[in-house]
């Protein structure tokens, strides 16, 4: 029984992964793809903040959070999931799995045209995972060769 729970866990937590890829996304889709693919967060709307604007899920065992931020356009511009430090094998083979071997528990991947970094902190308690665009470095035109 106890082995059943912990790959049902695994199988919800490996379905939860790929939804991350909200940036880009307006605020509508967002809550649209959360409550279709992972109907076990449920919104948080107590917390408000007047400075970041951003949508907050958590598990119905309040073990998993999600912070979505979204950006002055309504668009998400980066996602914080924060977790039991039961998860954290789990959660560090899946990223593997999903964006190749990570270095230093930090990934990329490419979406919708951007890169994105994807990256794992360990703390005491938790951990958190951290998905946001990596900033393209323009071009200054003075960067020619003389």
């Amino acid at each position: 029984m106890k082995g059943s729970f912990l790959i049902l866990m695994f199988l919800v937590s490996a379905i939860s992964a790929g939804a991350q890829d909200f940036i880009g996304l307006s605020e509508q889709t967002i809550k649209q793809i959360m409550s279709e693919k992972n109907p076990r967060m449920i919104i948080d709307s107590k917390v408000k903040n007047d400075t970041f604007r951003y949508l907050t899920y958590c598990s119905e065992d309040k073990e998993e959070t999600w912070v979505i931020f979204i950006d002055e356009k309504g668009r998400c511009n980066g996602v914080r999931i924060s977790c039991d430090n039961r998860f954290l094998n789990d959660r560090r083979k899946e990223l593997n799995t999903l964006y190749g071997s990570g270095e230093n528990d930090n990934w990329t991947y490419k979406s919708r045209g951007s890169e994105i970094s994807v990256r794992l902190e360990d703390e005491t308690w938790f951990f958190t995972i951290t998905y946001q665009k990596i900033q393209q470095k323009g071009k200054s035109g003075n960067d020619r060769a003389a």
